[in-house]
């Protein structure tokens, strides 16, 4: 019994919920059955328990019905009222949780019954909200269109009314919700590559009519649907060959209105930002360096940060590795003390080693690195080869040579295995691996390698930490 669904829902709520399912559950309004009561208590008991035996059916059996026969179809019935009883719970809370949903079921409500004040009362409510709502993504008009045809029911009942205007506007929000879905489904799509060279458009239905039609209104779309427009930018950024001036647009938009996105809307475009730049830097281009760091910093002085519930690791690491790069210690120290405590606990202590073995090795504490990298548990490929990389550098920076050339032979090992998984990632560190190589050759054995080696990476740069081993081999004598 314990993989049922009902089991899945009830250990999914947090405290706060599964005290108000409580509550719930006892409201006479909506549940009229004790057995259910005593159903859920046991179960709830059970499941909070540091013992979480007993969740057995003959246990819960005995524990709601003590003394009678088991019966297999009695206990299946009392177990799917309680699980609708959750399923009813859900839809209130996610009701209350939706507002201006909540509000357009009670217009619904009001049309119908013809109660014109209380009618009246929340049209002109909701008309204010549609009216200065900045964030107009494709649930807003879905709710719009919602909002619009209880409007037209309860308008329409006059058949002489002049009521073409509703159906106009809703014609054209129609059409605005369709651009913006089609536009969050392909950006999401894409986002899911590794990276763009430009001229990439699956092959989605009216992509380019939608695209061809912001062009011919942009200065509409980008005065009265920011968030289509942000969409479309996001989406020439990714697509086009000169993405570089739509990430420029698509910047000076987004810092003009930062304090105007809610936080879901304003991560959607943070994250294109972030990802185009970091594609960017993997080419070679180091000017976006910069430009990614202004990303971060700017949306850390606008509080960003501190509205995620949780931060995820892999952001939180590319933030210190791009501010260390940079130079920015101090920034980068601040930052990590702020906002560790929002790293998910499953990553935490990984992430907390990983980084500050970054930040020991930018501040030459070699010894204190090492001991901070050696901490980290692989959870994944990245923790792994972002651990070998910056150990590889200390060790090459102490003159461990024996060391070092077992941790590269260890790596090159662990790329092997992990080649399908790597994809793009599994060359550019084999040519690490290489160049650290060569650059070893050319500090022990032959200086003649050190040609080798600038030449080399002067016409390559789809490697790791290309910097570090151009800057290496410029100091061998």
């Amino acid at each position: 019994m314990k993989e049922i669904r009902l089991i899945e829902i009830l250990k999914g709520l947090n405290h706060g919920e599964q005290k108000r399912l409580s509550e719930f559950i006892r409201s006479p309004f909506f549940n009229k059955n004790p057995v259910v009561i005593s159903l859920h208590d046991y179960i709830m008991n059970r499941l909070n328990a540091a013992d979480t035996s007993g969740l057995d059916k003959t246990s819960v059996w005995n524990s709601i019905f003590p003394g009678q026969k088991f019966n297999d179809q009695k206990l299946r019935t009392q177990l799917s009222h309680l699980k609708k009883l959750c399923e009813n719970f859900i839809a209130v809370v996610s009701a209350e949780n939706n507002l201006i949903r909540y509000n357009i079921l009670q217009l619904e409500f009001y049309g119908k019954k013809n109660m014109t004040k209380n009618f009246n009362a929340v049209n002109n409510e909701l008309n204010g909200h549609f009216e200065n709502e900045f964030n107009r993504n494709f649930d807003f008009y879905a709710n719009y269109l919602s909002f619009e045809r209880a409007v037209l029911s309860q308008k329409g009942k006059n058949i002489e009314k002049d009521i073409d205007w509703i159906y106009f506007g809703m014609s054209d929000n129609i059409d605005r919700y369709f651009i913006s879905a089609k536009l969050e489904l392909i950006n999401s799509l894409l986002s899911r590559k590794y990276h763009f060279l430009g001229n990439i458009m699956p092959n989605i239905k009216f992509i380019d009519e939608v695209v061809t039609f912001i062009e011919e209104n942009t200065t509409s779309f980008e005065k009265n649907d920011p968030l289509i427009f942000s969409e479309y930018l996001v989406l020439k950024m990714m697509t086009s060959e000169n993405g570089d001036r739509f990430f420029s647009k698509l910047l000076a938009f987004v810092f003009k209105n930062i304090n105007k996105y809610n936080h879901t809307e304003l991560e959607l475009v943070y994250f294109s930002l972030i990802n185009f730049g970091f594609n960017k830097i993997a080419m070679g281009e180091k000017i976006y360096l910069k430009k990614i760091f202004n990303v971060y910093s700017t949306f850390e002085s606008n509080g960003f940060y501190l509205h995620k519930q949780y931060f995820q690791d892999l952001d939180f690491i590319s933030i210190i590795i791009i501010g260390l790069h940079l130079k920015e210690i101090a920034w980068v120290e601040k930052f990590k003390e702020k906002y560790f405590g929002k790293i998910h606990p499953e990553f935490r202590d990984d992430t907390n080693n990983l980084v500050s073995g970054f930040i020991c090795y930018n501040k030459k504490e070699y010894d204190s690195a090492v001991e901070f990298l050696n901490k980290v548990n692989y959870q994944n490929s990245y923790y792994y080869l972002k651990s070998k990389e910056t150990l590889i550098q200390i060790y090459y920076e102490l003159s461990e040579f024996e060391t070092l050339q077992y941790i590269i032979d260890s790596t090159r090992h662990y790329l092997k295995r992990k080649k399908n998984i790597l994809s793009i990632h599994y060359s550019r560190y084999n040519n690490y691996l290489k160049y650290v190589g060569i650059l070893l050759k050319a500090r022990t054995k032959d200086v003649n390698e050190k040609a080798i080696l600038l030449s080399e990476l002067k016409n390559n740069i789809n490697v790791i930490a290309r910097d570090w081993l151009l800057e290496k081999a410029k100091e061998i004598k």
